[in-house]
């Protein structure tokens, strides 16, 4: 969350504690990012469901960057992998693999990501409800 926390202290100093423009900027880059991953979550499907590696590899390590620049660790972790599964390689296990068992995988992964990033927007969507 030390990511996030610096994010947040770009936020104008300006507003009272109590005020909607106080974390506008922190808000509007989190916002944005929901968005993002959604639709990238819709591409993913796609791309599932179509078994086009390639495109799973690029739409993981696109969702990875950003997932990072939040401090979405969970995310940015399971995007990381799914960009190595989409290029045929297990990283940890520092093997290739087969495109039935990396889509097998990916799957898997996809589910766990996209239960981790609600968490994720949950938490955050609190943290600004709560006036941060």
């Amino acid at each position: 969350m030390e990511t996030f926390q610096q994010i947040m202290d770009m936020d104008e100093d300006d507003g009272d504690d109590d005020s909607e423009e106080k974390h506008s900027f922190s808000k509007g880059i989190v916002w944005g990012y929901f968005d993002q991953a959604e639709g990238t979550f819709k591409d993913m499907e796609e791309a599932l469901a179509a078994k086009d590696l390639e495109k799973l590899s690029s739409l993981g390590h696109f969702l990875k960057g950003s997932s990072a620049a939040l401090g979405i660790i969970k995310v940015q972790a399971s995007c990381e992998k799914m960009q190595h599964y989409g290029n045929l390689r297990d990283e940890e296990a520092g093997a290739d693999l087969k495109p039935a068992d990396a889509l097998e995988r990916i799957a898997g992964l996809l589910r766990a990501c996209k239960r981790d990033y609600k968490a994720a927007k949950t938490w955050m969507e609190n943290l600004y409800e709560e006036g941060a």
